[in-house]
């Protein structure tokens, strides 16, 4: 049997070394993706920042909700203190909880009548001690907005 005319035959060994990729083309290919990872990165632990603070402002809305359900049920009234509150005045208002690190202060203490309704106040959530955002009451219902 005879081959075509111009064409030759590639040795096993010739074949073997063409089938991969070189050294320069997987560097090539790591410094992209470096770069990609270099760029993206700081964007994704703002973005994940961001997401953690609305879960603590949401935790927060529905916290609240639950002590406003409370005072109705139990037609008694419900006082809400800053957890940094160490006014001995305050000292039976209640305290919500919030994820390890996040505190929450509040301008002044916030009173639920027996009927579900909350005086007006500001909320400022700290991260750590530092700022994050600033609530305020936007109804007698006990619904926040957050405020940047």
């Amino acid at each position: 049997m005879r081959r075509a005319a111009g064409r030759r035959s590639l040795g096993p060994l010739r074949r073997a070394a063409k089938a991969g990729f070189s050294l320069l083309e997987m560097l090539v290919v790591l410094a992209i993706m470096a770069l990609a990872i270099a760029v993206v990165m700081p964007r994704g632990e703002a973005m994940l920042d961001q997401m953690t603070a609305h879960a603590v402002f949401f935790d927060f809305q529905r916290q609240v909700s639950d002590l406003r359900r409370e005072a109705y049920a139990s037609q008694t009234a419900v006082a809400l203190r800053g957890d940094d509150d160490r006014d001995p005045a305050h000292a039976a208002d209640r305290v919500i909880p919030l994820r390890a690190g996040w505190t929450y202060r509040l301008d002044q203490p916030i009173a639920i009548d027996e009927g579900g309704r909350c005086a007006a106040t500001g909320v400022e959530v700290l991260k750590s001690g530092r700022p994050v955002m600033r609530l305020q009451l936007t109804d007698r219902a006990c619904h926040f907005t957050r405020l940047e």
